[in-house]
Formats: C-alpha cells, structure tokens, sequence
C-alpha cells in the first residue's frame, strides 16, 4: 500500500466514524420528533426550543453526512455519461473532478462560512422566536465543519484516485 493510499485510509476512517456517529442523530431526531407529535395532539403541548432543535439536527445529519456519503459513493450521479467511460477515464474524471472541484469549492464554502459563524458569535446570536435555542452560531459552525469533512474528502478520494493512476490499473 502507497503512502497515498495509507493517507486516504486514514482520511476515510475518520469520515467513516463521524457519518456513524452522525447517523445516531437520525435516531434522536426521529424520537424527538415522535415526542414533539404526541405531546402536541394527546396533550396540546409544545415548545418552540424542541421544534428548533428539530432543524438544527437535520440540518447536522445533512451537513455532516454528505461527506460519509460522499466516501460511501452513494450519492447521486449523472451516469449518463460516465456509465459509458473506460475504467481509465472514470478514474480520471473522479481524479480531476476532487482535485479541481469538489475539495476547492468545499473549502473554499468553509473559508468564507468562518465569518458568518464568527458575526453570529460576536452579536450573541438567539432564536427570533420567545422559548428558541440559544448559541445560533454552534448551529452555524456546521456549515464550516461540514464542509471541511467534504474537503477533506475529496482529498481521500484525489490520493484514492492519484494511486490507481500512478498503478496503471484499477484494484478491485
């Protein structure tokens, strides 16, 4: 194994253990939301804090999970195309596609989304709403770490890719 390939392994397990630890996020989403309908129509109860926190868990899931989707290759693809490539080009185009697109555009979106975080941080950022979350800027920074965990793998995918090419040959 290359010093490329070890490299993007260890890139590759790090995404693999935040998307699993992410995923437990699915589930208190799920049961806070079960919570929420049931307190809501049996008790005609509610609270606009457990609503909000609803958003902020998706929007985590989302933000946090495109990069483990990302290293799953189960996101969706325009295949008409690229079904249609060697196995030669295909590594190419997943090459040249991380290098000159993906990891720019990621990190460049969490370079310019540090302001943001740090304006929301600096006003003391609330909810609008009477009873919402407090520290909108932790909900902010996901921006940032999300799209640094899909620069980052962008570059496993890259060494992947850099590594097949290099070898001439695709391993299965």
């Amino acid at each position: 194994m290359s010093a490329l390939e070890r490299l993007a392994d260890g890139i590759d397990a790090f995404i693999d253990w935040v998307g699993r630890t992410t995923s437990w996020l699915t589930l208190i989403l799920v049961l806070l939301i079960a919570t929420e309908v049931l307190l809501r129509y049996a008790f005609s109860l509610g609270a606009v804090w457990a609503q909000e926190l609803e958003w902020h868990l998706l929007a985590v899931i989302a933000l946090w999970g495109i990069a483990y989707t990302q290293k799953e290759d189960a996101h969706v693809r325009v295949d008409i195309f690229y079904q249609g490539y060697r196995q030669r080009t295909r590594d190419w185009v997943e090459f040249l596609s991380a290098v000159f697109i993906m990891a720019p555009i990621s990190f460049y979106v969490a370079y310019l989304s540090i302001p943001f975080v740090e304006h929301s941080h600096a006003i003391g950022e609330i909810s609008p709403d009477p009873g919402g979350l407090t520290h909108r800027w932790i909900l902010k920074s996901f921006v940032t770490s999300g799209f640094l965990l899909l620069g980052l793998q962008s570059l496993a995918i890259a060494l992947k890719q850099a590594a097949i090419l290099l070898r001439g040959r695709r391993e299965g």
